[in-house]
């Protein structure tokens, strides 16, 4: 097909009752990429409804989307980020980008994180609030939650990250034919860290975020945030970095082995027995052990 010739953007919006906005969204994107805007690239938008209640999904389609793909119930962000990567895929993308349905994300910053992958100088891409472009104080539960999982996700990947929870996204084809998102509920940390371990060239970029002004967000920032998130993050690590998670784990029992066997040498302490010592030792060159075979798994899996 003619439009092929140029890069083929597919803009996925993933909608939660968002019936307020998800129109205007869906306009603007028209106006600055489609018909007499068009720039160097054709942009098509789908939106991923996620089990709305009211009527997205219909005020979508008079829109004027390419394709509405609905879910029969609420999945979560991470479904619907996965439905839209993979719908992105079938329709022959070359590059797919993530922005919500809320207008926080302006659609004007969509060509910014663009921009990098069409000079090849990266294949995913995501755009950054808290780099000069936030337009709101947030709340302090939520800007150190932010703080947190950026820090949380930088620890973890080595890469410098300043926005771990962002609603902006670009992904290369090269991504979208190898992408794994494990968990439905979250979907940037999964997505940086699956990157990242894919080795796939990740950059961040400024862009803008203005205050929510209808709906309710997807994810709200609470306890169930953090012990759904971090347990998902920590397992993504250990699948592609096996070996230095057990090894350090198992170093930590040696070492407690080591010490505990050393009071006693000097102390005769009656807290830590030998069958103690003897565990901690054992148990450790046990967790190096089945790091060394999950690393070797994992390899032959890559």
């Amino acid at each position: 097909m003619e439009r092929f010739n140029l890069p083929y953007v597919v803009v996925y919006i993933p909608a939660y009752n968002e019936e307020n906005s998800i129109e205007r969204v869906i306009k603007l994107m028209q106006e600055l990429y489609q018909g007499k805007n068009q720039k160097d690239f054709i942009l098509d938008i789908i939106v991923i409804d996620d089990g709305s209640k009211d009527k997205t999904a219909e005020i979508a389609k008079n829109a004027g989307v390419r394709k509405v793909v609905i879910h029969p119930y609420n999945r979560g962000l991470g479904a619907a980020t996965r439905t839209g990567l993979q719908t992105a895929l079938e329709m022959g993308a070359d590059i797919a980008v993530k922005i919500d349905a809320d207008m926080q994300n302006p659609p004007e910053d969509v060509e910014k994180i663009i921009r990098p992958i069409l000079e090849d100088k990266a294949d995913c891409v995501f755009g950054s609030r808290l780099m000069g472009g936030l337009q709101y104080k947030m709340p302090f539960y939520r800007d150190f939650g932010n703080k947190f999982f950026a820090w949380f996700t930088s620890k973890i990947t080595g890469l410098k990250v300043t926005d771990a929870t962002t609603g902006l996204i670009a992904c290369h084809k090269r991504y979208l034919k190898v992408f794994n998102i494990i968990k439905d509920y979250n979907e940037t940390q999964q997505l940086i860290i699956d990157s990242w371990g894919k080795h796939m060239r990740v950059l961040e970029v400024s862009t803008v975020f203005n205050a929510r002004k209808t709906g309710k967000s997807f994810i709200k920032m609470n306890f169930k945030y953090p012990s759904i998130v971090i347990p998902t993050m920590i397992r993504m690590y250990i699948h592609f970095k096996p070996l230095r998670f057990f090894f350090y784990c198992g170093l930590a029992c040696l070492i407690l082995g080591f010490l505990a066997a050393t009071y006693i040498t000097f102390y005769e302490s009656k807290f830590f027995g030998d069958a103690s010592v003897s565990i901690l030792i054992i148990v450790g060159f046990q967790i190096i052990f089945f790091g060394l075979l999950a690393d070797q798994i994992s390899f032959k899996r890559k």
